[in-house]
C-alpha cells in the first residue's frame, strides 16, 4: 500500500477525538454555514463513541482519520428507550470534505454493515438530513431505501429514516 491508501479498520477509544473533530467537520460543510453546527455535537459524538455497546471503523490516509461510521442497536422512543432486537443504528457517518466523491463513506459504511451482520443484526437503519443529496444517494446504492419515516433532529433539521433488511 502507498501513503495515498485508505485503510478503514475498527475504531480505537485512542481514535475518539478524532472522530468527533471529522463528523463536526463534514456537519459544517454540509449545511455550507447555512445553519450552524451547535458545539456541543461534538460532546455529543465524544459520549456516544465512548459507549461500550457502541462499535465504530475508521477511515485513516497517512496515519489520520479521515472518516468515520458508528453502530449500536436501534432503541424504541427517539434512541432513548429499550434496544430494539435485531435493529442496528448506524450514526456518525463522516468523511472529511476535501475527500468526498473518494468511496470511503462506501468503504466505511461496507465494513460497518458486515460488523452489524457478524454480529446477528437482522437489518440496520439510519437517518440522514433530509436535503443531504449526497447521503441519500450512497445509501441507496448500497441497498438502503427509504422508509417513509421522518422526523426532527436535535438541530431542528428534517431528517429522513433509511433502512436495510440483513437477512432475506
Amino acid at each position: 500500500m502507498t501513503n495515498d491508501s485508505v485503510v478503514v479498520r475498527r475504531g480505537m477509544s485512542a481514535d475518539v477525538m478524532a472522530v468527533s473533530k471529522v463528523v463536526f467537520l463534514a456537519d459544517a460543510a454540509r449545511t455550507s454555514g447555512s445553519r450552524p453546527v451547535e458545539e456541543n455535537a461534538r460532546a455529543r459524538t465524544t459520549h456516544r463513541l465512548g459507549d461500550p455497546r457502541t462499535f465504530f471503523f475508521v477511515a485513516e490516509r497517512s496515519g489520520g482519520v479521515i472518516g468515520s461510521a458508528a453502530g449500536m442497536s436501534g432503541r424504541s422512543d427517539g434512541g432513548l428507550g429499550e434496544a430494539i432486537p435485531g435493529l442496528c443504528h448506524i450514526s456518525m457517518v463522516a468523511v472529511l470534505p476535501e475527500l468526498w466523491g473518494q468511496g470511503i463513506g462506501r468503504q466505511l459504511l461496507s465494513a460497518l454493515v458486515d460488523e452489524a451482520r457478524d454480529r446477528g443484526y437482522e437489518r440496520v437503519q439510519l437517518f440522514t438530513q433530509a436535503d443531504n443529496a449526497r447521503g441519500h444517494a450512497l445509501y441507496e446504492r448500497l441497498g438502503f431505501s427509504l422508509t417513509g419515516q421522518v422526523a426532527v433532529s436535535s438541530n431542528d433539521e428534517p431528517i429522513v429514516h433509511y433502512l436495510l433488511p440483513l437477512r432475506s
